[in-house]
C-alpha cells in the first residue's frame, strides 16, 4: 500500500465540515492519484463520506481502510465494528484500532474489546488489529502485552513529528526509543501528526524527511482538505521535493483552535484535549453587571505551542463553541 495515507480527520465535521461531494471529492482524487491508504475512527463522525468517495472510485476494494474506537468490551467492539462496516460498505476493515490508549494499564482495560476484535481477524471480517497513541506509555504497553502474555497487535498509530508537539508523556526520543522497539517486534507503524497538526508546515520537506528516514515508520497518515495539497504530498513523498508554489502554500498555511465568546467554560473540552492545550481562565471579556453581565465565571483558553489541532475538543463541546479554522 502507499506510503503516503490519507489523514481523514480534516474531512471531518470536527475540522473542516467540507460538505459531503465536496469532501469525497478530495478522496476520490487521491484514490486516483494512487494513495490507496485511508484513516478514519468512529469518533470522525466522517463514514458516510469515506463511503461516497468509495462509490466514486472504481478501484475502492483495493483501498486500504484503518479505523479507530474507543470501544472497551465485547458489545461495544461488536457494535463499532458493524457500524464501520454498515456506514462505509465494507464487508471486510483492514485495519481496526483501539483509539487513543494511553499506558500498558489502558491496553489491558480493553483487553475484551481487542479479543473480539481477534476473533474478528480468524473469521476474515478483520485484517489487522492495532492501536493509536500519544503517549510513550501505550508504546511500550503494546510491546509489553507481547512480551509478557504474548498478545501481539499487527499495527500501532504512534504521533511522531520532528518537535515532539503531542507526546503526552516525554519527548520525540523517547516515542522514537518506543517504536523502534515495537517496530523490530514486527509491529506495522504508521505515524500521526509528522507536521504537528500544521505547527510544521513552513517546515514541511523537513519534518517529513524527519519522519520517513527515521527507519520504523512504514506509512504517515497525512490531513489533505484539496486536490493541491494532495499533488503536494504525493509529489514529495515520491521525489523527496516540492515544487515551489507547493512549498509557497504550505509556508503561508495557517490553522488555529478558535474559542468563541459564548464558551460556557464547563471545562469538556480541557478534560478532552490529548495534548493538554486547553485551560479554564477566568471570564473577564464581559462586564460584571449590566444586561450584558458576565453569566460564565470561566472560559477555556489554548496554547497554540502545545495544540496539535486535532478538534477532538470540539466533539464535546455542547455549545460548539471549540472550532480549528
Amino acid at each position: 500500500m502507499s506510503r503516503l495515507a490519507f489523514g481523514s480527520l480534516t474531512l471531518s465535521p470536527m475540522q473542516s465540515a467540507a460538505p459531503v461531494e465536496r469532501a469525497s471529492d478530495v478522496i476520490a482524487y487521491a484514490f486516483r492519484r494512487g494513495v490507496n491508504f485511508i484513516d478514519t475512527a468512529q469518533y470522525y463522525n466522517n463514514y458516510h463520506i469515506l463511503r461516497r468517495a468509495f462509490e466514486k472510485y472504481e478501484g475502492s476494494d483495493d483501498v486500504v481502510l484503518s479505523t479507530k474506537t474507543y470501544a472497551y468490551d465485547r458489545s461495544t467492539a461488536a457494535a463499532a465494528l458493524e457500524e464501520a462496516r454498515r456506514e462505509t460498505g465494507r464487508d471486510v476493515i483492514d485495519i481496526f484500532m483501539l483509539h487513543e490508549q494511553e499506558s500498558y494499564e489502558t491496553l489491558r482495560g480493553h483487553m475484551e474489546a481487542l479479543d473480539y476484535f481477534f476473533e474478528c481477524r480468524e473469521k476474515g471480517i478483520i485484517r489487522a488489529v492495532g492501536a493509536s497513541m500519544h503517549h510513550v506509555a501505550a508504546v511500550r504497553g503494546v510491546v509489553r502485552l507481547a512480551s509478557a502474555w504474548g498478545v501481539a497487535l499487527d499495527v500501532i498509530h504512534p504521533i511522531y513529528n520532528k518537535s515532539g508537539t503531542g507526546i503526552v508523556d516525554g519527548g520525540v526520543l523517547d516515542m522514537a526509543d518506543a517504536v523502534r522497539e515495537a517496530h523490530d517486534m514486527g509491529v506495522g507503524v504508521f505515524g500521526m501528526k509528522a507536521l504537528a497538526g500544521g505547527h510544521l508546515c513552513a517546515s514541511a520537506a523537513e519534518a517529513f524527511d524527519f519522519v520517513l528516514d527515521s527507519g520504523f515508520i512504514d506509512a504517515v497518515a497525512v490531513g489533505m482538505q484539496s486536490e493541491a495539497e494532495v499533488d503536494a504530498n504525493i509529489e514529495y513523498f515520491e521525489d523527496r521535493s516540492f515544487s515551489p508554489d507547493a512549498e509557497a502554500r504550505l509556508a503561508s498555511k495557517k490553522r488555529v483552535l478558535h474559542v468563541e465568546e459564548y464558551c460556557e467554560g464547563c471545562g469538556a473540552c480541557v478534560d478532552r484535549c490529548p495534548a493538554g492545550a486547553l485551560s479554564l481562565v477566568e471570564n473577564t471579556d464581559a462586564p460584571a453587571e449590566g444586561e450584558f453581565a458576565r453569566v460564565y465565571t470561566h472560559r477555556a483558553v489554548c496554547d497554540s505551542e502545545k495544540c496539535v489541532l486535532c478538534g477532538y475538543c470540539s466533539g464535546v463541546c455542547p455549545v460548539f463553541a471549540v472550532k480549528v479554522y
